[in-house]
């Protein structure tokens, strides 16, 4: 008796560029239950309602502009791509390694979602410094770029992680099923672990070399920074910073 036939294959949900190589794919199908119980505690009458359709994507980039390849998934934050409305993105970067992004959206099957600014979006690829001379220009996906943050001599970025989000609101009509949604307070974020401290190593040094971007729309504001010494490994730094920005009106 052969194989049976099963597919080894991730899909691409979201329609990433094709620089974009997908690892991973998930789809999950939720209906929520609605039940009534008799006076012992039985269940009398129950039937589910279609409620939502969860979307899940990993990938790892190899091309040589990234900004440019991940396109509307940035300048269009939240907006629906493919399959259904984006509401969370990751950029995960470390030393030596090659960039991966984590992508979560939706869908419903009543009144799906559509793209455009009833919907809502933001353009949140300021957060990445990228015009001439800044971190981002032009970058090939391998490594850490630095955010415009003075390292000095004696430190180097080991990682750093940028997420996206977007709080998302539906609402379903008079027999449970979706209604209307809507995207709600863009939110970006950042963290970035240092091997060594870097010049920049307090909030008031770090966000002056963030707001000495030539695209300083969004501004992170720094929410903590840690300095961790050792008699066993390299002096350590570390913070993580946030910004928040509006929805598209054009």
């Amino acid at each position: 008796m052969a194989d049976a036939t099963v597919a080894v294959e991730a899909a691409n949900l979201f329609g990433l560029h094709t620089n974009f190589n997908t690892s991973t794919s998930g789809t999950n199908v939720v209906e929520t239950n609605v039940a009534v119980n008799d006076e012992v505690g039985n269940v009398e009458c129950q039937q589910n309602i279609a409620d939502i359709t969860n979307y899940s994507q990993s990938a790892s980039y190899c091309g040589a502009d990234f900004m440019s390849d991940i396109g509307t998934f940035l300048t269009q934050f939240g907006d629906f791509q493919t399959i259904g409305v984006v509401t969370g993105l990751t950029i995960n970067m470390s030393a030596g390694n090659y960039v991966t992004i984590d992508i979560t959206g939706h869908q419903h099957a009543s009144n799906a979602h559509a793209s455009g600014l009833t919907l809502g979006y933001a353009d949140v690829s300021d957060f990445l410094p990228h015009e001439a001379g800044e971190a981002f220009i032009s970058w090939n996906g391998f490594g850490v770029p630095d955010f415009g943050v003075t390292t000095g001599s004696n430190s180097s970025p080991a990682s750093a992680t940028v997420t996206f989000s977007m709080n998302h609101v539906d609402q379903t009509d008079e027999a449970g099923d979706h209604l209307v949604g809507k995207n709600l307070t863009p939110r970006c974020e950042l963290s970035m672990d240092f091997v060594g401290v870097p010049t920049s190593n307090t909030s008031t040094l770090l966000e002056a070399d963030f707001d000495g971007n030539t695209n300083d729309m969004l501004v992170p504001l720094v929410d903590s920074h840690d300095t961790n010494d050792s008699n066993s490994d390299f002096d350590t730094f570390a913070f993580s910073a946030h910004a928040n920005t509006d929805l598209a009106t054009s």
